[in-house]
């Protein structure tokens, strides 16, 4: 007897929470005048002011519950069919509405928020009250126990990460006298990765002595690549001398090592499009920064380099620049692909002063990749100082370049414009450093 009145109470509280009920076309003041009629009938004796009171209030008391509870069996589900996309390229928005109870639904609401820059093709999106969206409406029934699936196709000719969600949901009664608004935190990330580009070769020459990519040539040899042994030169260090292969053929035998390179790439993007931020930005030039080294990073990977991105500007939802280290790993290039296509197209630091804090965090011997839309006197002075210490770069500049870079650094020079508003480029490929080949 104690576990029915605890289960009635359980229910009571789960069904008498506090849910927003709207009046529609009527107001509060129709209940107190039907039970005002209803009173006013019983005490004088009038049939039809009872019937009609009781009628009003019947009316009124049903379609409050069956408002009630209209959208409490109600799931919405979305579901994407591919969430990481290239410029122009489409995919499939599924949403899936259910009715999980045996109340019928006379009419619905489903309102579903995106970001404004995503194309919806069949659908004509309406204004949204949420900043930097719009919305997709649809007014529908459901009976019990039905499904109702919608597809849209969604395409965007912009890089970036776009939000779809949440969903807003209203229901009512059969008569319309209520109506019960809802919103569900139903929210779906598209990644839309920068444009596909064809670069010409990026051929920084590896320098590192030890590494994990053999060099038909190299002044110092990787002391842990073993090739075999041979006989002992005067100018080889006595650490090298093989004692069991000395004994066996009676003269002095050294370890002969093979020579390697390690093949580390750290490309750094700048953002700053103007010599001062006031004068505003440039977006067709910051994006075609980060299109260029996308392909940068897509054709180091490709040759076995392990490839790191950093830039000046923050991802999408944080605070910090864009840092990642390098790595050859199976899931690298998807990271800086998805990193790239989060990554803010403005400037939140001083590059110069980025570049500086991060080249001294850079493991020994790393390639650096400098990829500009300008060449500012400090950034030359910064490469330069970094070119007499022996440290390995390039310079990658979007147009000619305002300043002369210095002697004998690396320079590759690329169109000022690579993004505009057809999704594919080719760059020139008659464009080439000085020849130094990647190792296979």
């Amino acid at each position: 007897m104690c576990r029915f009145w605890h289960r009635i109470v359980l229910w009571l509280r789960q069904h008498t929470r506090a849910v927003p009920v709207e009046w529609r076309f009527f107001s509060s003041l129709w209940t107190w005048g039907a039970a005002l009629v209803l009173v006013l009938g019983v005490l004088i004796g009038q049939p039809a002011l009872r019937v009609l009171g009781a009628s009003i209030l019947a009316a009124i008391i049903v379609s409050w519950v069956w408002t009630r509870m209209s959208l409490d069996g109600v799931e919405v589900t979305l579901q994407l069919a591919a969430s990481r996309l290239f410029p122009e390229e489409q995919t499939q928005l599924t949403v899936s509405v259910v009715n999980r109870r045996w109340l019928p639904l006379p009419w619905l609401e489903l309102v579903i928020h995106l970001a404004d820059r995503l194309q919806v093709a069949g659908a004509d999106p309406a204004p949204s009250e949420r900043y930097g969206m719009v919305s997709i409406q649809l007014t529908t029934a459901l009976r019990w126990r039905e499904r109702i699936r919608l597809t849209y196709t969604l395409s965007s000719p912009e890089r970036g990460a776009f939000a779809i969600g949440p969903v807003d949901l209203r229901a009512g009664d059969l008569f319309g006298f209520f109506s019960r608004a809802e919103s569900r935190p139903i929210t779906l990330r598209l990644l839309v990765y920068p444009h596909p580009i064809t670069v010409p070769a990026l051929v920084p020459p590896p320098q590192t002595p030890s590494g994990e990519a053999r060099l038909p040539r190299a002044l110092l040899a990787d002391p842990f690549r073993p090739i075999g042994v041979r006989d002992y030169r005067p100018e080889d260090s006595l650490r090298l001398i093989h004692w069991k292969a000395t004994a066996r053929t009676q003269r002095l035998m050294v370890k002969q090592f093979e020579p390697a390179a390690s093949l580390q790439l750290a490309l750094f993007l700048n953002l700053e499009t103007t010599e001062r931020p006031w004068e505003g930005f440039d977006l067709e030039r910051a994006e075609s920064v980060i299109a260029a080294a996308a392909a940068f990073a897509r054709d180091a990977l490709a040759a076995r380099w392990a490839v790191g991105v950093y830039a000046n500007g923050v991802l999408a939802g944080s605070d910090q620049p864009l840092r990642l280290g390098p790595s050859s790993g199976p899931s690298q290039l998807r990271a800086i692909m998805e990193a790239l296509a989060k990554l803010t197209p403005l400037a939140a630091l001083r590059f110069t002063r980025f570049l500086a804090h991060e080249i001294s965090c850079l493991p020994s011997g790393c390639t650096l990749a400098v990829v500009t839309p300008l060449l500012s006197p400090t950034l030359v002075q910064l490469l330069a100082q970094q070119h007499l210490l022996g440290r390995p770069l390039v310079l990658v500049t979007l147009g000619q370049p305002e300043c002369i870079p210095p002697a004998g650094l690396p320079l590759l020079v690329l169109p000022a414009r690579l993004v505009h508003h057809t999704p594919r480029y080719s760059l020139p490929l008659d464009a080439h450093l000085p020849p130094s080949p990647i190792p296979p």
